[in-house]
């Protein structure tokens, strides 16, 4: 296990890796941003230089990391412009959907790939409106959430287990009638990000034990084993926590995330063609 000094070299040296390769177009930003307007005023602002971060994001896109191409990659682009086109605009927005959208959007585009070729009829607009309608209902239990942190206060596990169910139903229902972990707890997080740690795949079967299993899908039993991991792992490293949140203006959950991110998830060999070594 890392000491203090090594956790803290890695949240930083991971960070700085993810920032160089992912940050430049991540709206996660925004999206948090986003989201804490809307529970302090009812609504968010969205600028200039918003607009040009997700216009900077959707032209950097890269489809051919999960293997989209042809029509179906055109259908996608086509209707993910024109969702950004019509739905956002300089000033105030009221609708929660859309503040998480692009994050969502593109943080789980696996899912949403199939939302494309497994639906004709689906619409990112439509899809995001409804999720709208459903957030706007459970404002005050996130906002309960809001005001706890994972490292400090207890883990309401009752709640959790809830909160956890009706999203994922929520998701299934507007969705292809699937479990929606990943999804869920990404939602989970941003309306929460100290409260709820994020996971993927990836990361959970590097992780093992009992977060991981080929014929099941996370659940929220196995979302809560992972945050009491998380939790008491977190524990040692009390002291450095709090400075690199200051430092990074970001929750320890997702730096973790980030690190985690890079070591689990990411293909570091993708990356080497964009350092631009040529050799003639």
């Amino acid at each position: 296990m890392f000491g203090k000094d090594e956790f803290e070299r890695w949240i930083k040296s991971s960070h700085s890796i993810f920032e160089l390769f992912e940050g430049r177009y991540d709206v996660y930003p925004l999206s948090v941003l986003w989201v804490k307007e809307w529970f302090d005023s009812g609504s968010f602002t969205v600028s200039e230089e918003h607009l040009n971060r997700i216009s900077l994001l959707i032209k950097n896109f890269d489809y051919k990391v999960f293997d989209v191409k042809g029509k179906l990659k055109e259908k996608i682009d086509q209707e993910l412009k024109s969702f950004i086109e019509t739905s956002f605009h300089i000033g105030k927005n009221e609708n929660i959907g859309f503040a998480v959208a692009p994050y969502l959007f593109t943080w789980n585009f696996q899912r949403f790939k199939e939302y494309f070729k497994k639906r004709v009829d689906f619409n990112i607009e439509v899809y995001f409106k409804s999720l709208s309608d459903f957030l706007k209902k459970k404002i005050e239990k996130f906002r309960d959430f809001r005001n706890k942190r994972l490292i400090f206060d207890d883990i309401a596990e009752e709640d959790v287990k809830g909160i956890f169910q009706e999203i994922n139903s929520e998701l299934r229902e507007i969705g292809i009638r699937n479990n929606e972990p990943i999804g869920t707890v990404k939602l989970l997080h941003v309306f929460a990000p100290y409260s709820f740690p994020l996971i993927d795949n990836d990361i959970a079967k590097a992780i093992g034990g009992l977060l991981y299993s080929k014929w099941q899908s996370l659940t929220s039993n196995s979302y809560l084993k992972w945050m009491n991991a998380l939790k008491s792992w977190l524990q040692n490293y009390v002291e450095v926590i709090e400075k690199l949140e200051k430092e990074y203006n970001s929750s320890i959950l997702k730096l973790v995330d980030e690190g985690l991110y890079m070591m689990c998830t990411v293909k570091q060999r993708r990356r080497v063609i964009g350092l631009g070594i040529k050799v003639k």
